[in-house]
């Protein structure tokens, strides 16, 4: 009977301990996931610079954006012909709604309600998801992405590249 009890009480140590790994596993995934996303949507910012460089040095129209900014305002840049300032605010306001904290803001509503970005559920964004965008003296952009993280830790990635 004694060992019976000892089995037991070791097989039931060995299903938390597989449990605990399991659980320690799908916060990792979790992350690299969320990760991997915060790489495409600042890769995907540094594609739209170098489609729509701006006027004078490649980037700087986009620079000054900081954390924490609201997306501008935006044009339907798809149905209408816009300028490159027009085109300008159109990508930011894009890529702030895709990040994610700014769900509730008009221009992300308004973006949604045109089908220009999907549904919230289709496209969550990062929890609190949030970027800037700067530029040195040297010509070197700087796209960041921030994002709250396990345990509510805040998570940032910064990409450079050459302008």
């Amino acid at each position: 009977m004694i060992e019976l009890l000892v089995a037991v009480l070791v097989m039931g140590i060995g299903v938390l301990g597989v449990t605990g790994l399991q659980l320690v596993s799908l916060q990792n995934n979790r992350g690299s996931l969320v990760r991997a996303e915060a790489v495409q949507l600042a890769y995907g910012m540094l594609d739209r610079i170098r489609v729509n460089p701006g006027t004078g040095v490649p980037g700087t129209d986009y620079a000054g954006v900081d954390l924490e900014d609201d997306p501008p305002s935006a044009n339907n840049c798809v149905q209408n012909t816009c300028s490159v300032a027009q085109m300008i605010d159109y990508d930011l306001a894009l890529w702030k709604c895709s990040l994610g904290a700014h769900h509730e803001h008009s221009t992300c509503t308004g973006l949604r309600d045109g089908e220009l970005l999907p549904a919230i559920a289709r496209q969550p964004g990062l929890p609190d998801g949030d970027g800037a965008i700067d530029i040195d003296v040297n010509g070197v952009l700087t796209v960041t992405v921030q994002w709250t993280g396990f345990n509510g830790q805040v998570q940032m990635l910064s990409i450079d590249s050459q302008g």
